[in-house]
């Protein structure tokens, strides 16, 4: 009874308007009130505090800021260009230009909306230049960010390795694989759709010197990937350290190399990152006694014990939460949905011998997934602001390539290897 009423709480006062971190918050004071009183309230207090504590989660300030320097200061244009050079000129080809340009990003900024909001703004202004419709360049934008937090670094990451106490740097790695098998998908179908919906073809590979002065002007930008897991996975920085190094690389590029970020700029990056930090963090901090009520409550272990009551089959276990935290996405924000879900779920994960590394992808990749449905899918929202256009718009057009996301899901549930053997091969933070 407890169960049902702790979790129609949070629903509840979700979909009355509160902000998520309120509901939380709300419903642990509540719960904490109703079973023992108000002198629990003290744990409220410090559970709060604590829950903000974590040095990885410094990571997070560091790596948006990271992401908002880069839109602000020229490097989106200039990996633009260089993912252009490679496959702009096939059929469909800025379609696929538009996947390729957020795997690189990925590797820079570890946020999903980042390069929803500065990606997509040059990628769709490309595509309806070129010829394809803004629902179709609005789609294939909105789907591709979702390569952003599984391809390290990952702020996602950083948030669930910080709340599970799992290598940062173990899910940084175990997410190479699977985002490369996202943008893989993704771009099947767009090759599906090239030839059924007779797409554009791109521009001509251009002249020798004239590729070489887009790879040269790109270049800087280029290192930025291999320089923070360098740093990483040599041990001269920690995930935390390595999100320091790549926004002072970020700010110097857009300073001094592209010469593109005025100082009026720079305040107004580092406004907007302050404010999307507080936002994360706010929505962390009350989350942190909620979580404490669903143990002190022992909640994860009856929700347990009705899993195994279903199924005592491992694969039969996965699809279900798959299914859970699917249909969680289209209605609750990522964050949000990690926060709730980890107390619940990582002792049902570790009774049927799931990783805890293999099992953070699978959530961040559902997440993700969550990112593009409607109705509260954040990155079709912002999409949908880019192009102008609705959500019912973009949505009819997404479903093919949600479920491409789907079937890579499965993949990377079902065999574990697509996540594990980099972690296991390089010896990073998982015994094999």
């Amino acid at each position: 009874m407890l169960i049902t009423a702790v979790l129609l709480g949070v629903c509840f006062v979700i979909l009355v308007g509160l902000p998520i971190a309120v509901a939380l918050g709300l419903v642990a004071v509540v719960t904490m009130v109703a079973t023992v009183g108000p002198d629990l309230l003290v744990i409220f207090i410090q559970r709060t505090y604590a829950g903000t504590t974590s040095f990885p989660l410094l990571a997070i300030p560091f790596f948006v800021l990271a992401g908002n320097l880069m839109n602000v200061g020229g490097t989106t244009e200039r990996i633009f260009q260089v993912a252009q050079l490679c496959v702009g000129r096939i059929r469909g080809g800025l379609a696929h230009v538009n996947v390729i340009g957020s795997v690189i990003f990925a590797g820079m900024s570890g946020s999903a909306v980042a390069d929803a909001a500065g990606m997509g703004v040059i990628e769709h202004r490309a595509m309806t230049k070129a010829g394809y419709t803004g629902r179709f360049a609005a789609t294939i934008t909105a789907v591709s960010s979702t390569i952003g937090p599984i391809i390290p670094p990952s702020i996602p990451f950083v948030i669930y390795g910080s709340l599970a106490n799992v290598s940062v740097g173990a899910l940084f790695l175990a997410g190479i694989v699977p985002g490369l098998l996202m943008a893989v998908a993704l771009m099947g179908v767009i090759g599906v759709a090239a030839k059924y919906m007779d797409l554009p073809r791109g521009e001509a590979l251009p002249p020798f010197r004239e590729a070489a002065r887009i790879i040269a002007k790109a270049g800087p930008a280029l290192l930025l990937p291999p320089t923070i897991l360098l740093v990483i996975f040599t041990g001269i920085a920690t995930p935390t350290e390595a999100a320091v190094v790549a926004a002072a690389y970020a700010f110097a590029l857009g300073r001094f190399v592209y010469r593109e970020l005025g100082w009026a700029a720079t305040v107004e990056v580092l406004w907007d990152t302050a404010r999307q930090t507080a936002q994360v963090m706010f929505i962390i901090a009350l989350a942190a006694p909620f979580g404490w009520v669903l143990i002190q409550q022992q909640i994860p272990n009856a929700i347990l014990n009705a899993f195994l009551g279903m199924s005592s089959e491992p694969w039969v276990i996965l699809l279900i939460i798959n299914a859970v935290l699917l249909l969680l996405g289209m209605f609750i924000e990522g964050i949000a949905i990690m926060i709730i879900a980890y107390p619940v779920l990582l002792p049902i994960i570790a009774k049927i011998g799931v990783d805890p590394v293999h099992f953070g992808v699978i959530l961040v990749l559902n997440i993700m997934i969550g990112l593009v449905t409607p109705p509260v899918g954040l990155c079709l929202y912002v999409v949908a602001g880019i192009a102008k256009l609705s959500i019912a718009e973009i949505t009819r057009e997404i479903w093919p390539y949600v479920l491409a996301l789907i079937g890579v899901l499965m993949l990377v549930t079902y065999v574990p290897a697509f996540s594990l053997w980099l972690p296991h091969t390089l010896g990073y933070g998982v015994t094999p």
